[in-house]
């Protein structure tokens, strides 16, 4: 019989240290803060003027609404209908005799200021604008604007 022999094996135990890293280090973290500085200042104001324009343009589309609604409701009731526009506290009201037909928010719900020409337009029983009123009513918020025209005949143009 033959003996078996045994190897031995030795392993050496290097102690290694291993890193205590973790994270970042301070320099790349200010890197990174430079980098998205950088592309917020070149971003920034162009998502704000197209928050802007977008917020104008809602405005409109709602004021031309609420223009045509007024004249349809003048039509139907055969009546006088107001559109009554408060530009301090932006808000624009459809009356009709003693009735409120719309109200319209749009300095609070928009964030949009306007001024008009006149502080209200009436419609006649046949839609049309009654008395003189052509009207220029201009709609903003930071650097966009847009303009709307109330003809005599009481169409809504921009």
């Amino acid at each position: 019989m033959r003996q078996a022999r045994c190897r031995i094996l030795y392993i050496a135990l290097t102690v290694r240290r291993e890193s205590m890293r973790q994270g970042y280090s301070l320099l790349e973290q200010l890197i990174v803060i430079a980098v998205m500085t950088i592309l917020f200042a070149i971003i920034g104001p162009r998502t704000l003027s197209a928050l802007d324009r977008s917020a104008v343009r809602n405005a409109r589309m709602q004021l031309v609404s609420a223009l045509g609604a007024a004249r349809g409701a003048a039509q139907s009731r055969s009546e006088r209908v107001s559109v009554a526009m408060d530009s301090t506290a932006g808000l624009l009201r459809i009356f009709a005799g003693a009735d409120t037909l719309l109200v319209r928010p749009l300095r609070a719900e928009l964030g949009v200021a306007f001024t008009a020409s006149r502080n209200g337009v009436v419609y006649g029983a046949s839609g049309r604008g009654y008395g003189a009123t052509n009207s220029t009513i201009v709609l903003s918020r930071g650097a966009a604007a847009e303009t709307v025209y109330v003809a005599r005949l009481g169409r809504a143009r921009w």
